[in-house]
């Protein structure tokens, strides 16, 4: 993590892939309502420059977002736009093609700016895919970076790689398999162990699982619908994993605080 956001910081996670279509979105917006439910104040920032969609799951439309903190035009804390109870989103304007060339430091002094500025607890960022310079950067600025896969070979063959790129700015330890789409607990192991076996064989470390979140059409009718799953159907087992990958994320929160 970044020297300049280590002192008094909210907890951070990029939430990354190596390819999209994995659910990374939707897993961040959910995630993201149950922390809040919790008490902790949560922000989700969407950081996919070019084809965000946090506003689309939400069902709102901010009139100011990341790129115009970005570009310089208004202060970062201006585009916080609130969502629910102690959850707020920055949102990205879709397709956004005058975007100006920023130096490396401009994403975590933004992050700094909302730490010195708003009492926020944890950072959720959704990143686009792959290895993108705008990646590394949200990498390098975090707690932890869940890499998101699923059952698919191109999923783990892009988090693979991802994974061995992100290593170089980031500890081990900090790096977590968030394994999508799965049938049951057994297949989201074989999934974890399948990744492992090439990173010990080539990579010589192995990648701890966050947890998994099982299959279920809810979810694809919840995009449809712009409602958080752990909303609409909190009963589901996709919203009860969702619920418990909170208190895996509170845990390591506290692990961090003590």
């Amino acid at each position: 993590m970044s020297e300049i956001l280590r002192s008094n910081s909210p907890y951070i996670i990029t939430i990354c892939s190596g390819k999209g279509g994995v659910g990374k979105s939707i897993l961040t917006a959910n995630l993201g309502f149950w922390l809040a439910q919790s008490g902790k104040k949560v922000l989700i920032c969407d950081a996919d420059l070019f084809f965000p969609n946090q506003h689309l799951l939400f069902g709102v439309e901010p009139i100011t977002r990341l790129q115009d903190a970005l570009n310089s035009k208004i202060s970062i804390e201006r585009t916080i736009f609130p969502v629910g109870d102690n959850l707020s989103l920055i949102a990205g304007y879709p397709a956004r093609l005058n975007m100006e060339k920023k130096s490396e430091i401009d994403f975590i002094k933004l992050l700094a700016d909302i730490i010195l500025d708003s009492k926020i607890d944890i950072i959720l960022i959704d990143s686009s895919a792959g290895a993108s310079y705008e990646v590394l950067q949200c990498c390098a600025s975090s707690d932890l970076c869940a890499v998101v896969v699923n059952d698919e070979p191109t999923s783990l063959l892009d988090g693979y790689a991802l994974i061995k790129i992100i290593r170089n700015y980031v500890d081990i330890g900090d790096i977590s398999l968030l394994v999508n789409n799965v049938i049951d607990s057994e297949d989201a192991d074989d999934i974890s162990n399948k990744m492992n076996l090439v990173t010990n064989k080539f990579l010589n470390f192995e990648i701890k699982p966050l947890s998994f979140i099982p299959y279920n059409r809810i979810v694809r009718q919840s995009i449809i619908q712009q409602e958080l799953f752990v909303k609409s159907n909190p009963e589901e087992d996709v919203s009860q994993a969702i619920a418990i990958l909170s208190d895996i994320v509170l845990e390591r929160i506290n692990r961090k605080n003590y």
